[in-house]
Formats: C-alpha cells, sequence, structure tokens
C-alpha cells in the first residue's frame, strides 16, 4: 500500500474555491437589502456617481521619491518580494480574484494564541485608559517547563492597530506576532477602545476619525524606548515601526498625516488601508458583499451588546432603529457614527477620518455634492506633511477597500508630495488583508504580508544606522 499522503490537484482546489465563494456570495446577497435606514444617507450614497467596471488604471510596483535619501536607501534595501505578489513569487493559483484570495485566508487560516501582557496608558483629553498588549520575544532557553519574556534592543519594535472588529487575538495580527516574536522582536497592539471587553469611563466611544488614542500609544512606547537606551547610557537607536491593517491602517495615514514632524514613531507601513476613504462611498459591490459581513458582526457584537446604552441616550427612537436596520458599514457609519459624534453628514466624517481627505476628491467623486475640502485641486494637504518613511501597501483587487481610495491616479505625484516620505507598495493581485501562498494557503497562514511588514522595518533600520 502507498501510505504517502497526496495534494488533492488543483482543479479539485479550484472547484471548492469557488463553490465556497459563490455559496458566501448568494447568502450574503440575499441577507443584505442594500441602504436600508435613513433616506437623507441613501441620498448621499446613490448620488456618486458609478464607476462602471472599476478596473484600475494605475500601475502595481514600487513607489518611491528618488529624492529623498532616506527614502531612497529605504526603496534599495526593500526585498523585492515585499512588493511583489504572483504565481511566480508563490502566490496561490487556484485564487483568481481579490474576492477569493480575501475570504479563503480567514475561512482556513488558524494561528495559535499569542502570550501578551497587558499595561494601559491614558488619553489626557477625556481620561480614558487605553490596552496595550505587549508580545515580548522568549529568550530560547527553558526554565524548567517555561520560557523566560526579555526585550532585544537591537530589534524593531511594532506598535499594530488592529482592524475594525479585531484585536491582539486577530488570526492575521496573531500572525505577525507569532513571526516578529520569534525573531525577537517587541510587538504592542493597541486595542481599539471598547474592543476586546475593555472598559470605558465615559460617552466618547470608538470612531476612525480620532488619531490622538494611536498618539498617545505612540508617544508612551517612545518614551519608555528612550527611557531604557537612557538607563543603559546609550542613544536609542531602536526603530519603532506602526502597523495598521484595514481600519487601524486608516488611523494610522490619518495619524501621520495629521502629526507631521510631531509623529512619535520611526516608520509606518499601512496595509489594506484607504487614504481617501470617500472614494469608498460609490464603491457598491463593497458594500452589497463585504460591508454586511463587517456590519453584522460590529453591531451586533458592540455597537448593541456593549454600548446600546450609549447610542440609545443621544439617538432618537427612529435613529436608533434605522441604526439596527442598515446592513453596510457605510450606511452604519451615517446612523450612528455620525450622529452620535455631530459629524455634519458622511462625507465630513470620511473627510477627518481619512489621510487625503483634505483635498479635492478625484475621479469626479464629488462634483455634485458639497466637497467638504479644505485645499484647492492641485495641493496634496495634509499627507504632504508627513514627516517619517510612511509605507502605503495594497493590492488593487482588494474588494473591501478599493483601489481608488489610494486617492489619485497619480502615484508618482503623490510620493513626491512634500518632503518625499511616502511609499506605495502596490500589488496586482492580494485581496483585502489576504495575500494566500501555495496550494495550502493554510500552512502560510498571512506569511506573505507579515514578511512585507518586517522586509520594510528592516529596511528602514538599516537604513537609518547607516546614515547616522
Amino acid at each position: 500500500k502507498n501510505s504517502s499522503i497526496r495534494m488533492p490537484n488543483k482543479n479539485v482546489m479550484f472547484q471548492s474555491a469557488i463553490l465556497v465563494c459563490i455559496f458566501t456570495t448568494v447568502v450574503v446577497y440575499l441577507q443584505s437589502k442594500g441602504h436600508v435606514g435613513n433616506p437623507h444617507s441613501n441620498a448621499i450614497l446613490h448620488q456618486m456617481p458609478h464607476p462602471g467596471i472599476d478596473l484600475p488604471t494605475i500601475e502595481p510596483g514600487l513607489y518611491y521619491s528618488k529624492s529623498n535619501p532616506l527614502v531612497s536607501s529605504i526603496a534599495s534595501n526593500l526585498k523585492e518580494s515585499a512588493y511583489t505578489y504572483d504565481v511566480q513569487h508563490g502566490a496561490t493559483p487556484y485564487l483568481v480574484s481579490g474576492d477569493q484570495r480575501t475570504g479563503i485566508p480567514f475561512i482556513v487560516n488558524s494561528v495559535e494564541d499569542q502570550q501578551y501582557m497587558r499595561v494601559y496608558v491614558t488619553n489626557p483629553s477625556d481620561s480614558e485608559h487605553l490596552a496595550l498588549d505587549i508580545a515580548f520575544p522568549f529568550d530560547g532557553f527553558n526554565y524548567g517547563g517555561k520560557r523566560k519574556l526579555i526585550h532585544d534592543s537591537a530589534n524593531p519594535v511594532y506598535l499594530v492597530l488592529h482592524g475594525l472588529n479585531g484585536g491582539s487575538h486577530e488570526e492575521y495580527v496573531k500572525d505577525l506576532v507569532q513571526r516578529r516574536r520569534a525573531e525577537g522582536s517587541t510587538v504592542v497592539v493597541m486595542i481599539a477602545r471598547g474592543m476586546m471587553d475593555t472598559t470605558m469611563s465615559g460617552w466618547n466611544v470608538f470612531h476612525g476619525a480620532r488619531t490622538g488614542d494611536a498618539d498617545i500609544a505612540a508617544r508612551a512606547l517612545k518614551k519608555g524606548l528612550t527611557s531604557l537606551a537612557e538607563s543603559q547610557s546609550r542613544p536609542r537607536r531602536q526603530v519603532l515601526v506602526g502597523v495598521g491593517y484595514s481600519m487601524g491602517a486608516i488611523v494610522l495615514s490619518n495619524y501621520v498625516a495629521r502629526s507631521g514632524e510631531h509623529c512619535s514613531l520611526d516608520a509606518a507601513i499601512a496595509v489594506s488601508g484607504g487614504l481617501d476613504m470617500r472614494q469608498n462611498l460609490n464603491f457598491h459591490r463593497s458594500m452589497r458583499l463585504w460591508q454586511p459581513i463587517l456590519t453584522f458582526n460590529l453591531r451586533d457584537d458592540m455597537l448593541i451588546a456593549k454600548y446600546a446604552r450609549f447610542y440609545k441616550q443621544k439617538l432618537t427612537r427612529g435613529q436608533f432603529l434605522r441604526m439596527l436596520r442598515t446592513t453596510s458599514v457605510s450606511a452604519l457609519d451615517v446612523e450612528a457614527i455620525v450622529t452620535y459624534n455631530s459629524f455634519n453628514d458622511l462625507v465630513h466624517y470620511y473627510s477627518e477620518m481619512s489621510a487625503m481627505g483634505d483635498r479635492i476628491a478625484e475621479f469626479g467623486l464629488l462634483d455634485k455634492y458639497s466637497n467638504s475640502s479644505e485645499c484647492v485641486a492641485d495641493e496634496w494637504g495634509r499627507i504632504a506633511n508627513t514627516s517619517i518613511p510612511f509605507a502605503v501597501l495594497q493590492a488593487l483587487d482588494d474588494p473591501l477597500v478599493g483601489w481608488r481610495t489610494i486617492g489619485t491616479d497619480k502615484p508618482q505625484e503623490l510620493v513626491d508630495s512634500g518632503n518625499g516620505n511616502i511609499m506605495l507598495l502596490l500589488t496586482k493581485a492580494g485581496g483585502h488583508v489576504g495575500w494566500p501562498l501555495g496550494l495550502n494557503p493554510a500552512a502560510n497562514s498571512w506569511k506573505w504580508m507579515s514578511d512585507s511588514v518586517r522586509d520594510f522595518a528592516l529596511a528602514v533600520d538599516e537604513s537609518i544606522r547607516s546614515m547616522k
């Protein structure tokens, strides 16, 4: 008898993946009823120009400013594999769409739980306590069945901002933590206020336009690393790298742009997060297919299960009922976030939330609607204030955060804006927080994405050290 394990052929795996995606699409589509809720929110969402067959008009690849010496050095030190994703470089061959490259990893990938130490920092603006889950590396020795935690000052430290419904238990976050701590890095996950059953003392629940929490966390880590170096009578050389995923990437991008020269990070990389989320206002396919999945979880697990009393206190009965009936993140933002936090409207909220939200929206998006922008067409706005190496890792087939959220179809002009600190790492495929590898994606989990983050951090570290 042949006892060797045989892998299923590619046709069987391809057909299975297709069936799973079709089934998921049908179920979500049948449960979704569009933008149920406030007629005004419907009017805003539906008067946006439809993009039609929305194929990217920009090319994948690495974009950076050659006039910035530090960024140029980072680009030269950055591995090509950090921004190259195709079958020749290990991409799963039978996953052929952004939907598949997004859905399959979340279905099949599983990462073992990680050991964290939780500490709290306080945001002085509203006295809310913010949880930081810290994963220290192990020292490599076994002490009677126990392993000692250490901090290695020779490796980068990562500050992670998770996705909309996530936390330090999110699978792709655990993947990054597991891989990087094995290499000697300390990884800190900032828990968005209210997530993972963290308590709140006031009324300021999470919304995507708040960057103060990220600033407080970054300042606390920078102060700790500086104090550690001073206690050892040496200058701080250890780089602090911000990493954001999805909603966390949106918040991180906004923080880096708004803080300018006062940014407490040494570098940052945003993964699958838009720079101009106004461009998602007419991404109807995302609203219909993917956003209901996020909406159901966010509404049921957070807005209702934990903060219903907050929203009942501030919303009218009609507003609260409309919030319960929404089926897309955009509609939920109108009924809950915009109303609760007193934003003027959805465009105002997305403008405040986006790193490029203060400039006139490209692609003719807001020609028929109030623009809410603060600068003229030929200005880049606050994104040009970026003062640290800042990379945007985005797949052009992302089915949740569309390619137009990059904010422009002139990527080279974007990276040349300001002092040239922005880098774009654009892949033709990959999905949303996806980039699966190999015939069995579960065997690699989120290796491609986690390693791209690592490669950027190491390139930054090497470049900074070489220029001192």
